[in-house]
């Protein structure tokens, strides 16, 4: 059960399509500046890359003229040479002691990923665990991580989105304990989104996907100087992107529309200084995928592990009558930056983001025989599911709103003391993260998973749910509230000797403030303040005490360059990752650290068209909560937990040939739990991958070939069988997928014209790619199955 493409919405691409091949034969069609024409009689559109002085195409320089970055018809399998935002230093990455991977727009264009979730497969030791409508749990080197970045600047979980790709450069991910450079975060790695920026040449773009599962799609951008009175030419730069998607899930029941919008502009005030401002909008209605159950396959055993239940993949255990959940998030952000001279800098960058996710769905939360006549108890720890048994449903309502900002001031040079080179780094970085939660469940609503019968969940069970919630008539109620404020400052040195070796020293200093509480009535809370501090929120739903902690991290590393196109590296970091909160005796637990070594070695070859990062590492997380009676979960929490992660990891990026373009990883961990008191002692971490790996392949055929115009390419996505719990009683079986896009593009009438078809999951593989740890459902109840085969069309034009 889809929607329908409507009438509407097929005349209002064809419009544009349209406008959009009319205009290209106007004045600010860049085609028309080409010379000459190519053998076959069309006018080639030149390869156009423009880059600033220090921004390696992100944005950062000032260059000539505003809005400096990598131009679209560009297909290189690449990273930026420089990219502050990732490493906030303005040198090589070659040249750092740390292990940065990077996914570029062309891959996630070839790859037709509409969100970040599949364009982290391309990259070693990184799984989703996604639903289809928030997105910001990822797994990196075993450890589950929120921590998403928007051109350096951190987007808390308080906002809840999926993260379209329309406006997305590259997709960076910095490994190990990071929180050196951006603060709180878990010691997997942290996400940074790079965004696109303005332009200072005229280039447009529209593409048009439709495919399986009824998808529709929209994608849109703009960009180019704009004529502002007042100002030279020349000096401000603007781009519109953007992105309709209608449809595209394949699970029964869920209808699925997003609408989302990024506008920026960039001002060059002096030939040294520039202002780019950008916003991004989104609005989502769809309904949540939650998952499917795990059953045991040998009946009443106490040891024998789960595995996913054999079901037809688009099975949902949602209703026909269910309404869609909603989310919305609204964003401004800035980033400015001034050159004193070639050698020192200042930039500056905010973030304000607001967030709104309503659901209404439902969810499982046991089995029973027969649950009309109320034959036992409905257990969470029961999932032994035999033929005959059914999974018994709640109407889950939850609300969450949340208010984010982030800000850093970062002041940037280079000297020289003794021969040795200094790339020094000055910075404070400032977080503040709000929200309310409401979470309640109404009712029995029980299915029988292989034979299911639709149609039993009353409307009235949906539309009566959030009174149920405000007036406390729910099974069960939770009004929860949470507020963080961080501040950090830090300070690092790069220094070069013999211009072979880096050596790198750093320092960081936290200071964080976190107060949370929760009540089950809401009437029973304090009466709510128009603008709430933390303390007069915290107010409302408990009385917790503030909990305020300081940390100090150390950071060394060291990088030799053996040869120009070869260096080893090694490193230390500290972080300070997620708070603990208030023991029930009202006192403050020591808030979760971290400390990670890490070596290997940097490729560069064919003129550092091709890059290679193997790493070693070895990372330690401490003071991870665990009862204090392991016999009762419920008892006091203690941060006596230590869980340890080690492995290996290679990444591999650029083009082998003019024609040849590869992005490959590889990575094998081991995580486990070194120290705890809740019977965890040596189980393994969930939701990693043991071994996973990747290989995508492109190849643009040459002019001399007779196909010329042609692009083609495909690779497989594997991982490994690997727990989906803690308590490792649920097993995710082994995968491989196998993917393939052919593009053909030619010129004509001065525009650049594309078509693309992709197939994904060419063999129809069944398999589950990850688990629902924090959205709907326990993970023994939310297992997320992999599409099953499909084809994306994709038709495209660029002028």
């Amino acid at each position: 059960p889809y929607r329908a493409s409507s009438l509407k919405r097929d005349l209002l691409a064809t419009t544009i399509l349209a406008t959009l091949v009319l205009a290209a034969s106007g004045p600010r069609a860049y085609a028309q500046e080409a010379g000459g024409a190519s053998t076959s009689g069309t006018i080639p559109l030149p390869e156009v890359e423009v880059t600033s002085g220090q921004g390696g195409g992100q944005g950062e320089g000032t260059g000539t003229g505003a809005g400096e970055g990598r131009n679209a018809p560009s297909t290189a399998y690449s990273p930026p040479a420089v990219s502050q935002n990732t490493t906030k230093l303005a040198v090589p990455t070659f040249e750092l002691p740390i292990a940065v991977n990077t996914v570029p727009e062309q891959v996630i264009r070839d790859q037709q990923d509409f969100t970040i979730d599949g364009a982290l497969e391309n990259v070693s030791g990184v799984r989703a665990a996604n639903n289809n409508v928030e997105g910001y749990v990822f797994n990196i080197r075993g450890f589950d991580s929120f921590n998403i970045f928007r051109d350096g600047l951190k987007i808390g979980f308080s906002i809840a989105q999926t993260y379209d790709t329309s406006n997305i450069q590259d997709i960076q991910v910095l490994k190990g304990p990071a929180s050196f450079l951006f603060g709180r975060a878990d010691p997997g790695g942290v996400i940074n989104i790079l965004t696109k920026k303005p332009l200072g040449a005229y280039y447009n773009s529209v593409s048009q996907n439709f495919g399986s599962f009824n998808l529709y799609r929209t994608v849109w951008d703009f960009t180019g100087p704009a004529q502002l009175p007042l100002l030279d030419n020349g000096t401000v730069s603007y781009r519109f992107m953007g992105s309709y998607t209608n449809g595209g899930e394949f699970p029964d029941f869920i209808s699925n529309s997003k609408i989302f919008v990024a506008p920026a502009l960039t001002w060059a005030i002096a030939p040294s200084t520039t202002l780019t401002v950008d916003a991004q909008y989104l609005q989502q209605a769809a309904q949540s995928f939650v998952g499917i159950p795990a059953i045991v396959t040998v009946p009443n055993s106490i040891i024998a592990p789960g595995y996913p239940a054999i079901l037809p993949v688009y099975r949902s255990f949602g209703e026909p009558n269910q309404p869609p959940d909603t989310v919305s998030s609204s964003l401004i952000a800035y980033q400015f930056r001034h050159e004193f001279n070639k050698d020192w800098a200042l930039t500056n960058r905010f973030l304000y983001a607001r967030g709104n996710l309503v659901k209404d769905n439902l969810t499982g939360g046991c089995f029973q025989f027969d649950p009309f006549n109320n034959d036992g108890a409905c257990s969470d720890a029961n999932f032994n599911l035999l033929p005959g048994q059914f999974l018994v449903r709640n109407v889950s309502y939850q609300k969450l709103d949340g208010t984010n900002y982030s800000a850093n001031l970062d002041l940037t040079g280079k000297f020289n003391v003794l021969g040795a080179k200094n790339d020094v780094l000055i910075g404070a970085d400032y977080f503040y993260q709000y929200f309310n939660y409401i979470l309640s469940a109404n009712g029995n609503f029980p299915i029988d998973i292989y034979n299911p019968l639709y149609g039993t969940v009353p409307p009235w069970a949906f539309s009566t749910a959030p009174y149920s919630a405000w007036t406390g008539r729910c099974d069960f109620c939770l009004f929860a509230a949470n507020g963080q404020k961080n501040l950090g400052v830090y300070a690092q040195d790069l220094i070069t000797l013999w211009d072979k070796l880096h050596i790198l020293l750093g320092v960081r200093y936290d200071l964080a403030d976190v107060r949370s509480g929760s009540v089950n009535n809401f009437n029973t809370a304090a009466p709510f303040p128009a603008f709430p501090t933390i303390a007069e929120a915290m107010t409302r739903f408990g009385t917790n005490p503030l909990q305020h902690s300081e940390y100090a991290s150390p950071r060394f590393g060291v990088n030799y360059e053996v040869t120009p196109w070869l260096a080893f590296y090694g490193s230390y970091t500290q972080s300070f990752g997620a708070p603990n909160g208030i023991s029930t005796n009202s006192l403050p637990l020591p808030p979760e650290i971290a400390e990670g070594w890490e070596g290997g070695a940097k490729v560069e070859l064919a003129d550092q068209r091709l890059t290679a990062t193997l790493a070693f590492f070895d990372i330690t997380k401490s003071n991870i909560l665990t009862p204090e009676n392991p016999n009762d979960p419920f008892s006091e929490l203690r941060p006596i937990g230590k869980a340890r992660s080690q492995g290996a990891e290679l990444d591999v990026l650029g083009k082998i040939t003019d024609q040849l373009s590869i992005i490959a990883s590889y990575s094998h961990i081991t995580a486990k739990v070194v120290q705890d008191n809740a019977g965890l002692l040596g189980l393994s971490l969930a939701r990693f991958a043991p071994n996973s790996g990747s290989v995508f392949l492109a190849y643009d055929f040459p002019a001399d070939s007779g196909l010329e115009g042609w692009r083609v390419g495909g690779g497989v996505f594997a991982a490994g069988r690997r727990f989906a719990d803690d308590q490792n009683t649920i097993v995710l079986p082994a995968y491989a997928r196998l993917d393939a896009f052919a593009k053909y593009q030619f010129v004509a009438a001065n525009v650049r014209w594309s078509a693309q078809i992709n197939v994904n999951n060419i063999l129809d593989t069944r398999y589950y790619p990850g688990t629902d740890s924090f959205y709907n459902n326990v993970p023994r109840l939310g297992i997320f199955p992999g599409a099953p085969r499909n084809i994306i069309a994709t038709l495209r034009v660029e002028y």
